[in-house]
């Protein structure tokens, strides 16, 4: 990854961070206002439930009218509560699954790696079989040499051979120079010498 790159992905998911910070945010003020709205709810029904006890009190029979017309009032206000509560959390649920469903999506998947993996290793193996065949082709081709500098050597004069055949070879030039020497040079000849 390059510098500009990892920084611009890094802005990007500081960028998400952010939102996520202000969407928990407006969670927790929203959970806040339900709270209070509950505790005002909470209490007001609390007062209604002690003015029917106290009416209850004051009669001798039991108003079961009153009593299942404030359990259902206290019914829907807990559903309603409860509804509020989870709604925010349900809408986050689906958010997290969408963006699942699409960094998934997006994602690299295993086989990809896998084959890559499979490949680099044949290719890897190739190659090293092909540098094996050059070495053994090199191998060979250095030993076939050496055989014939050792044919060369063993073909070759001693030294001992060399040193008479240099002697024999300056004996016969100067052999020659002394002939030479005694020829008896013409006119043209000696004027160029002397």
């Amino acid at each position: 990854m390059t510098g500009s790159h990892a920084q611009s992905v890094y802005a990007h998911d500081d960028a998400k961070l952010a939102a996520l910070e202000q969407r928990v945010y407006g969670l927790e003020r929203g959970v806040q206002d339900l709270n209070q709205l509950f505790t005002g709810r909470i209490g007001d029904v609390s007062a209604q439930l002690a003015g029917l006890a106290s009416k209850l009190d004051e009669r001798s029979r039991t108003p079961w009218a009153t009593i299942v017309s404030a359990m259902g009032v206290v019914l829907a206000i807990v559903i309603a509560g409860g509804q509020l509560a989870k709604a925010p959390i349900d809408d986050a649920l689906h958010r997290v699954e969408r963006d699942q469903t699409r960094l998934e999506a997006q994602s690299t998947p295993l086989a990809t790696f896998v084959d890559f993996k499979a490949t680099y290793e044949n290719n890897r193996l190739v190659l090293r079989q092909d540098v094996d065949a050059r070495f053994a082709g090199l191998s060979a081709a250095i030993k076939s040499v050496e055989g014939q500098a050792r044919e060369a050597l063993t073909s070759l004069p001693s030294r001992s051979e060399l040193d008479e055949r240099r002697r024999a070879s300056e004996q016969a030039v100067e052999g020659l120079q002394r002939q030479i020497d005694r020829l008896p040079l013409s006119a043209d000849c000696a004027k160029v010498r002397g």
